[in-house]
């Protein structure tokens, strides 16, 4: 009979299967959405708000496609890129509460300073220079806001956008990797006993990532519908329902059997 360990590995399994296969109609109702937004992309480009509550909900989506790839792999790696996806669900949702375009314009910024850092700090002067001019013109007349903006951490910027929550339960999760908090997972001697190898923890780091990763995308494309006026709200609950299933599978107690 399989111990209590063994069960709970089977479970987490098996949802990491349910999710993967759900991902699958997550990233098709994704590429119906892109068809549609290449369709009306001019009246969406009109604004620099528009534009990037865009690039944002692209960039996010696309981080979610390369989640899953990792994810079919077991991989745990792919918590770097479930912290991207709630990067920009932080700062899409902050972006949106500013009905003008003076938060559009400090995530602009910040985009050509970091490539203009990028660019120094390979000898690039030239390059990094057109970064930092379109910067400087990206922030005329808001620079208090600007230095405001550079001094804020994102764990205020989460609480500013109404969406902390996900700060405080996905991003600083999806953080660990990033920095050095799993390096003892990765330290020998490996643990042999079930639930703690290697591989099982990879595939309790997939699950997670997976469940907060799909959950993420079902929200942009949520958002996306309602500014496409697609209609397809219906079909994202049943995927939302879908989700909640999954996450809602358990071990089989003694009494059950």
């Amino acid at each position: 009979m399989p111990t209590e360990e063994e069960q709970h590995l089977a479970v987490v399994e098996e949802k990491v299967r349910q999710l993967l296969s759900l991902a699958d109609q997550i990233l098709s109702v994704r590429e119906h959405i892109n068809q549609e937004l290449a369709r009306q992309y001019e009246r969406f480009s009109a604004t620099l708000r528009s534009r990037v509550l865009i690039g944002l909900s692209l960039k996010t989506l696309d981080s979610f496609d390369r989640l899953v790839v990792d994810a079919r792999q077991v991989r745990a790696e792919c918590s770097h890129h479930l912290k991207t996806m709630t990067e920009g669900f932080i700062y899409s949702h902050w972006v949106t509460r500013d009905s003008g375009e003076g938060r559009a314009r400090l995530m602009c910024a910040e985009g050509y300073r970091s490539r203009a850092s990028y660019h120094k700090s390979l000898g690039e002067e030239g390059h990094a220079e057109q970064w930092r001019q379109l910067q400087y013109r990206t922030i005329e007349g808001i620079r208090a806001e600007w230095n405001t903006f550079t001094k804020t951490k994102i764990k205020d910027i989460a609480r500013q956008a109404g969406v902390e929550g996900h700060y405080h339960q996905v991003y600083k999760m999806a953080c660990e990797a990033a920095h050095m908090g799993d390096l003892m997972v990765y330290m020998p001697p490996q643990p042999q006993e079930p639930g703690l190898r290697f591989a099982d923890l990879s595939l309790f780091k997939t699950y997670i990532c997976l469940k907060f990763g799909t959950i993420l995308a079902c929200d942009f494309l949520h958002d996306a519908s309602d500014s496409l006026t697609m209609n397809l709200n219906q079909e994202l609950d049943g995927l939302r329902g879908r989700w909640s299933l999954i996450v809602a599978l358990a071990p089989r107690t003694s009494e059950s059997r």
